[in-house]
């Protein structure tokens, strides 16, 4: 089986049938503007529709739901300075940990402990989530407040979908208090060579997102697993285009598809928690020696603001 199908298919309660078949989903990207605020930080906003995996109850046959993700790009004057720093800091942490590990006496993870947790993480590093809390680095801090105003182009836009302004305008619950930033707690991964992480979801109520710092040996053509290193957000079957005799939507060939995600720094995703997503092993050809930089990220999961549900796009019919 390949090494995408492997991954994806799952274990537990995210596994899928064993006959399950993926194909790469390739999403429209629609560019949106970002508000004068955020364009001191931010330079890009693009957003993608993925199928979901699972039909939502009550809603009509074949209609096929979407969950819409984004991406943020952070203006080059600011994410490269932060990158370095974060992967000091990472590569500071991941360390300390290796130590703690072969101390008599064992640490436990916890606030302010640079011992590792272990979540879907398969090897490499993960830090306890006490990133975004006050005690921690200044450039910790920083971080936090570049994705809070992501998080608010975000509501903003889906506010706008809505027919509201962007005032929060019956929908106080969005919004974070006056002169607050969004909540969200935040951990650091560092995956080298063979490390991964199994498919999972985050809080299926709330937003998630990931911010890529260093994307170790990055992936080039001949390599034999285009998706290696790569985040995999996993999908339901991709919509086909009407065939041309009936103008009927032609079923997929394939039970699922997934959206492959490059860990290229200095890059924001900020996805519904309910989309389950896995991160890829690095696949290197024969006689490629492993990266001697890690391929590091931040894990973040909000606790304010809620996503909206999946919207549908209805069947297609045959024209009357």
């Amino acid at each position: 089986m390949e090494p995408v199908s492997t991954l994806l298919i799952g274990k537990g309660s995210m596994k899928l049938p064993d006959t399950s078949t993926f194909e790469p989903l390739l999403p429209q990207a629609t560019n949106v503007r970002l508000s004068v605020t955020a364009q001191n930080s931010l330079s890009t906003h693009t957003t993608y529709e993925l199928p979901c995996e699972r039909e939502r109850v009550g809603a009509p046959r074949g209609l096929q739901l979407m969950d819409v993700v984004h991406r943020f790009t952070l203006r080059r004057c600011i994410a490269s300075p932060l990158n370095e720093s974060l992967l000091e800091l990472a590569e500071r942490k991941e360390q300390a940990a290796a130590e703690c590990e072969m101390r008599l006496v064992h640490i436990p993870p916890g606030p302010g402990s640079n011992a590792g947790v272990v979540k879907t993480n398969k090897g490499g590093y993960q830090s306890y989530p006490d990133l975004f809390e006050a005690n921690s680095p200044n450039l910790c801090g920083e971080l936090r407040d570049l994705v809070s105003v992501a998080l608010t182009e975000v509501v903003a836009l889906e506010l706008d979908a809505r027919g509201h302004s962007t005032s929060y305008e019956g929908d106080e619950w969005l919004a974070p208090a006056p002169g607050e930033l969004h909540e969200a707690y935040a951990w650091l991964n560092v995956n080298r060579g063979a490390n991964w992480n199994a498919v999972h979801q985050h809080d299926v109520e709330r937003w998630s997102a990931v911010y890529f710092v260093s994307d170790g040996e990055p992936n080039a053509p001949g390599f034999p697993c285009p998706e290696s290193g790569h985040m995999l957000f996993r999908c339901g079957p991709k919509g086909r285009p009407a065939h041309p005799a009936t103008d009927l939507a032609q079923p997929s060939h394939f039970s699922h598809s997934y959206m492959s995600v490059a860990p290229t720094p200095g890059s924001l995703w900020i996805f519904p928690g309910s989309v389950p997503h896995a991160v890829m092993q690095a696949v290197l050809p024969d006689g490629v020696a492993e990266a001697e930089q890690a391929r590091i990220s931040i894990g973040i999961n909000f606790l304010d603001a809620k996503p909206p549900p999946p919207h549908g796009i209805p069947p297609v019919d045959p024209i009357a």
